[in-house]
């Protein structure tokens, strides 16, 4: 059965922010693209829910304002600094016992107690070292072969630095507690996180997307929800490339070249039997993420800041690595009512008891603010498990990802998964692959002629 609408040139399967980004770009080239979502909603796992009419996020996203390509695609869907709202510099940490503010800034950390001698200074250095450095040398040099608890190690800092400063806040932005990621994607990242500030869209980071999307379509392509790609379809007279696409419900969508992106299992199901080779590089370890979101008639801290759990790692219980009142920066006027992201990060991919969640939250609200009438003011209103949230960067796997170019001659590929696992991750390879596609078209174009 085909498609009943005209044939594009270009199919994207996925509307997260790497297939959005890819259908932006090509559609300011003049080329339309066709973006199939499997979801009633673009966004993948940038998306925001709907609590109580209010904007409420699915999980904590790292949106850095230092992000080249995110910068870009914010500056031309239209989203401009007055629809950011940052987050107070650094964080609020406990440790079990007792609070400490964390600054992100060499200046802000000076009276940080977790601190030891010479750990400011190292702090400077490290800083002065990632700021004048571009984004992909710091992505791609020598460091990429440590570990970042390694790296961090060799430059001196001590255990409490470690402990209190850097597992905790990097630990949930990386989705890695043992800070195993490669120093080369964590340098790149204290780069974003020093040169910018940490920021929700006033509707949610969900806005991105349904900006990009209403963007395509005003440059002429199209945005189809509820569109789930079953498989590419080869060319039976030649299997190096492909004809298009078929959904679920069978229908073919022709198309001069395709773009998958799509989370790695995703992607990896729909190449395994053209592309074996791109497939096995898909190959990767998943970081998982749960949030739970909470309504709440009182408020349960002040201010516009993340709370991070610093306490000793133990494997008893589920652990929340994070807690963000949100409302506190979208709704700041909104009254004694909040809205709580409590997030547990499970490295393995495998998520945890919600029950046991929210109970690991009830024995941390005691800790944390004792006294504060948590069974009565809290109510938890959904429960999201995000099992591909990023997938894990050890030494070495950023150098087997695979490139936007795939074994098929006009079938590409964007999202993070082809460059690091990240917001900006995504958007960047979105920027590549429309490239790639573009000049792709532009060849055969040329040979048609």
């Amino acid at each position: 059965m085909s498609d009943p609408h005209r044939e594009v040139q270009v199919v994207i399967v996925g509307g997260g922010l790497g297939g959005l980004s890819t259908a932006l770009r090509l559609c300011e080239a003049g080329t339309p693209a066709l973006v199939l979502e499997a979801e009633p909603h673009v966004g993948g796992r940038a998306r925001t829910l709907q609590v109580g009419g209010e904007p409420v996020d699915r999980g904590f996203q790292s949106l850095f304002t230092a992000y080249p390509a995110t910068k870009r695609m914010l500056r031309d869907i239209g989203i401009g600094a007055r629809d950011l709202v940052p987050f107070d510099r650094g964080a609020v940490v406990h440790d079990g016992t007792r609070w400490s503010r964390m600054g992100t800034s060499p200046r802000g950390t000076l009276g940080f107690e977790w601190f030891g001698p010479g750990d400011v200074a190292r702090l400077a250095r490290l800083g002065a070292e990632v700021a004048g450095a571009p984004a992909n040398a710091l992505l791609n040099g020598d460091e990429r072969d440590l570990e970042t608890g390694e790296y961090l190690a060799g430059m001196g800092f001590s255990d409490g630095a470690v402990e209190g400063f850097f597992r905790p806040l990097f630990g949930v932005i990386t989705a890695d507690r043992e800070l195993r990621s490669d120093a080369g994607y964590f340098r790149f990242l204290m780069k974003m996180l020093l040169r910018g500030r940490a920021v929700v869209p006033v509707a949610g980071h969900g806005m991105i997307a349904a900006w990009a999307a209403a963007r395509v379509e005003q440059l002429g392509g199209e945005v189809r929800c509820g569109a789930r790609v079953a498989e590419i379809v080869p060319d039976p007279d030649d299997r190096g490339r492909a004809v298009g696409v078929r959904t679920a419900d069978g229908v073919v969508i022709r198309a001069d070249c395709v773009v998958v992106a799509t989370e790695a299992p995703a992607t990896r199901a729909l190449l395994a039997d053209l592309d074996r080779l791109t497939a096995r590089a898909l190959d990767l370890q998943p970081r998982g993420v749960t949030t739970l979101v909470y309504s709440l008639t009182s408020s349960f801290h002040s201010g516009r800041t993340i709370i991070l759990n610093a306490a000793p790692l133990t494997s008893a219980t589920p652990r929340i690595d994070l807690v963000c009142q949100e409302s506190n920066l979208l709704r700041p006027g909104m009254g004694e009512g909040a809205r709580l992201l409590a997030t547990c990060v499970h490295g393995d991919g495998s998520a945890p008891d919600p029950d046991a969640v929210a109970a690991e939250m009830v024995r941390l609200v005691d800790t944390w603010n004792p006294g504060f009438p948590w069974a009565r003011v809290a109510t938890l209103e959904d429960v999201v498990v995000h099992p591909w949230a990023q997938f894990a960067v050890p030494p070495g796997v950023r150098d087997d990802l695979p490139d936007t170019a795939t074994g098929l001659e006009n079938v590409f590929l964007a999202g993070d998964v082809t460059l690091h696992p990240s917001v900006e991750g995504a958007v960047a390879s979105g920027e590549r692959a429309a490239t790639v596609a573009g000049q792709h078209l532009a060849r055969h174009a040329s040979v048609g002629r």
